[in-house]
C-alpha cells in the first residue's frame, strides 16, 4: 500500500494541473466569441479605411469649370480640412483663388442677376443671389405674390407655400437673421428642393405668423435656414434642402454645418445617409461622417450600404453602457473598433497554446493513471 501512495499523489497533482490550461482555454474562447461579434462591423470599417482618399482638388476644379463656384469653394475648403500635407493645402488655396477670380468675372453677367431678381428662378449662383437680394428688399415678396395671383387668374397651379411665405416676408424683416433664411426657403421651394413634410411645416408656421398667432415657429425655421445657407453657401444649401424632411432636420443640419467645412461637405455629398446619421443623435455616427467624407463619394456609397453595420454596437458593450455610463464603455468601444481584428488573432493563438498545453498535461495524466493501474495490479 505504501508503494502506491506516491503514484496516487502524482495523479492528483497532474489532474490539478489541468485546471490552469482549462481556464486559459475558456478565457481565450470567450475572447474569440467577444471579438467575433464585432467582426462584420470591423470588416466594414476596414473596407472604408482601404478606400483611397478623395481627390478634392480635382473635384473643385471640375466644379469651377462648370461655373458652380459655391460648390467648388465648399469642396476645396473641405479638402483643406482633410489635407495632411502642407503642399496639398497650398494647392487647394490656389484653387480657391482661381474660384474667386472666375466668380468675380462671372458676376459681371448682370443678366443672370437681373433674371433671378425678376423671376426668382435660375441655375447659377448669380441668379440665386439676385432672387435672394430681391426678397431681402421686399421686392421679391411682391413679385411672388404677383406671379401667384397671375397663376390663380389664369387657372395655373398656385403655390400656397410661396404665397404665405411672401405674405409673412414683411413680418420677418424685423427679426435679425431671419430674412435671409426666409428668402432661401422660398428659393428652395421654387427649385423643387423642399420636401412635402418641410413644406407643410413652413406653411403651418407662415399661416400662424400671418394670422397673428405668433412668429416664433417661422422665425426659427428662417433662422436655421439662414444658418445653413451661411455655413454651406446658398447654392449648396439648396441641394442639402432636398434631404431635409422636418424643422428638426433643418436645425440638426444647420448645427452640423457650422462645425466646419468637412461637416458641411458631408451634408452636401452624403445626402440622405448623412441626415439619417444626424437623426440618431449618436456622437459615434457624426464622427464616422467626417471619416467617410475623407473618402468622398465612394465613401458615402459604402456608408449607405454598411454605415449601420460599422456602427453596430457590440452586445456586451451595449449592456455595459446601459448599466454604467461613463468613460469605460466608450474606451472599450474604441478599443474594439481599433484592435478588434488583432485581438481576434491574438485570442486564436492564445486558445491554440492553451489547448496544446491541455493536451500535453492530459497525456501526462493518462500516463500517470496507467502507472497507477500497473502498481495496483502488482501490489500484494
Amino acid at each position: 500500500m505504501q508503494s502506491s501512495s506516491p503514484s496516487r499523489l502524482t495523479a492528483i497533482e497532474t489532474s490539478g494541473s489541468l485546471l490552469n490550461p482549462l481556464l486559459h482555454a475558456a478565457l481565450a474562447a470567450a475572447l474569440i466569441w467577444f471579438c467575433w461579434q464585432d467582426l462584420p462591423a470591423a470588416q466594414a470599417r476596414l473596407a472604408l479605411a482601404s478606400l483611397p482618399d478623395h481627390d478634392f482638388l480635382a473635384q473643385a476644379e471640375t466644379l469651377r469649370l462648370q461655373q458652380k463656384f459655391s460648390e467648388a469653394e465648399l469642396v476645396a475648403r473641405a479638402g483643406q480640412d482633410y489635407a495632411d500635407e502642407p503642399a496639398r493645402r497650398a494647392e487647394l488655396e490656389q484653387a480657391l483663388a482661381r474660384i474667386d477670380r472666375d466668380r468675380s468675372a462671372w458676376r459681371y453677367r448682370l443678366s443672370e442677376v437681373g433674371g433671378g431678381a425678376l423671376t426668382g428662378r435660375g441655375e447659377s449662383l448669380e441668379a440665386l443671389g439676385g432672387a435672394i437680394a430681391a426678397d431681402l428688399l421686399v421686392f421679391g415678396d411682391v413679385r411672388d405674390l404677383v406671379i401667384q395671383s397671375g397663376n390663380a387668374i389664369s387657372g395655373a397651379p398656385v403655390d400656397e407655400v410661396l404665397v404665405v411665405l411672401s405674405t409673412a416676408g414683411l413680418l420677418l424683416t424685423v427679426a435679425p437673421g431671419a430674412d435671409f433664411g426666409a428668402a432661401l426657403l422660398k428659393f428652395a421651394r421654387r427649385a423643387g428642393a423642399m420636401s412635402k413634410r418641410l413644406a407643410a411645416a413652413v406653411l403651418r408656421a407662415s399661416r400662424r405668423a400671418v394670422s397673428g398667432k405668433g412668429t416664433d415657429e417661422l422665425v426659427d425655421l428662417a433662422r436655421n435656414s439662414g444658418r445653413l445657407g451661411r455655413a454651406a453657401g446658398a447654392a449648396p444649401a439648396v441641394r442639402i434642402f432636398k434631404q431635409i424632411d422636418s424643422p428638426a432636420d433643418l436645425a440638426r443640419a444647420a448645427k452640423f454645418a457650422e462645425r466646419g467645412s468637412a461637416q458641411t461637405y458631408a451634408l452636401w455629398a452624403g445626402g440622405a445617409s448623412t441626415l439619417d446619421a444626424l437623426r440618431s443623435g449618436a456622437k459615434a455616427q457624426t464622427r464616422l461622417l467626417v471619416k467617410v467624407g475623407r473618402k468622398g463619394p465612394q465613401g458615402f456609397k459604402l456608408a449607405a450600404r454598411s454605415g449601420r453595420l460599422m456602427l453596430k454596437p457590440h452586445p456586451l458593450l451595449g449592456l455595459i453602457k446601459g448599466i454604467y455610463k461613463g468613460n469605460v464603455p466608450q474606451a472599450l468601444v474604441e478599443l474594439m473598433q481599433r484592435a478588434g481584428v488583432p485581438l481576434l488573432g491574438l485570442a486564436g493563438a492564445w486558445l491554440g497554446f492553451a489547448l496544446a498545453l491541455l493536451g500535453w498535461r492530459a497525456r501526462r495524466l493518462f500516463r500517470a493513471r496507467l502507472q497507477l493501474s500497473a502498481v495496483r495490479g502488482v501490489a500484494p
